[in-house]
């Protein structure tokens, strides 16, 4: 949807904006191509990999881009080094890219048999076999539970104990046998078990949710007045997140003016720009079929406040 994106984000192509998960790139050369010789864009990534890679791909704005290797978590003090006070839009497109799902030695995708690390910043953190190496059995199925929504956790859960005991979890291949046979079936109901079994220790690896609201709050403190952030989720514990996260931030004050002043602590920062959530259409879907489970929202600052932070 990058197309879609551009549209949404882009309010003065003169500005400075943000791509807080460059990932492989796409979404940042339409953004460039709208923007005026004035326009910049600064692109986070927490991979180095994809930093390195967008170096090279996105040569032709070196201009008018700015990337940097960071975890959109430290997105204020990132701002802040690179002496930028404002910036005039946001955009988050959370979840994997596609060169880290098709590279083999990534362990994101259950297709390739590999090492089970699945961390964005292979230089930092632990991976998941090593996760899986150390965690309890009540925690392994929590995770799967929470962050999979897979109705298989506590078996799964349970097998991966056992099968430590003789054996560490530390390939793809051997989780994938595991929800085989926790699934106790094969074929498409399994492809979907797998998926969300390594969704679930893609995000408790890498600490996604905890660093979506960080990421957001700091993107709206140093939002332009008429400014927006535009996000893509991709399953609903991102979605329903960031859902959360607008409508807190443009919630009115409820207050009865017979009070005189506001008590229920309500401090609207903007607007919900679209009362619905986005979806691609069938053509996108059909040129990218990843495409397909994305859900984007956009929120804009309120043109009477001041958006810069200090």
């Amino acid at each position: 949807m990058p197309d879609v994106v551009a549209h949404e984000l882009i309010t003065d192509p003169n500005g400075i904006y943000l791509d807080a998960t460059i990932g492989a790139g796409g979404h940042a050369e339409v953004i460039l191509s709208h923007l005026h010789k004035e326009g910049h864009l600064i692109g986070l990534d927490r991979d180095p990999e994809a930093v390195r890679r967008c170096t090279v791909n996105l040569r032709a704005y070196a201009d008018r881009l700015t990337l940097i290797h960071a975890d959109y978590r430290s997105l204020a003090a990132v701002l802040r080094d690179a002496g930028v006070a404002q910036i005039t839009g946001a955009l988050f497109d959370l979840g994997l890219s596609s060169p880290q799902l098709d590279d083999p030695e990534r362990g994101f995708s259950y297709r390739f048999d590999s090492p089970l690390d699945l961390r964005f910043d292979r230089t930092t953190g632990q991976s998941a076999a090593a996760w899986l190496a150390s965690a309890s059995e009540r925690e392994i199925a929590r995770v799967l539970r929470e962050y999979g929504e897979e109705r298989h956790a506590a078996r799964l859960a349970r097998l991966i104990v056992e099968e430590r005991h003789f054996t560490p979890v530390t390939t793809t291949r051997t989780l994938v046998g595991l929800v085989e046979r926790a699934a106790g079936q094969s074929g498409p109901s399994f492809g979907r078990s797998a998926a969300r079994v390594f969704q679930a220790l893609r995000i408790v690896v890498n600490d996604e949710l905890a660093a979506i609201p960080v990421g957001i709050r700091a993107a709206m403190d140093r939002l332009a007045p008429g400014g927006r952030i535009v996000v893509l989720a991709y399953h609903s514990l991102e979605d329903r997140l960031v859902k959360t996260l607008f409508r807190e931030a443009s919630r009115p004050c409820r207050c009865s003016p017979a009070q005189g002043q506001c008590i229920c602590g309500a401090d609207p920062q903007g607007r919900v720009v679209h009362r619905h959530v986005i979806r691609p259409t069938d053509d996108e879907t059909r040129r990218n079929r990843r495409a397909a489970a994305a859900r984007l929202r956009v929120f804009e600052r309120d043109t009477q406040r001041d958006g810069g932070a200090s």
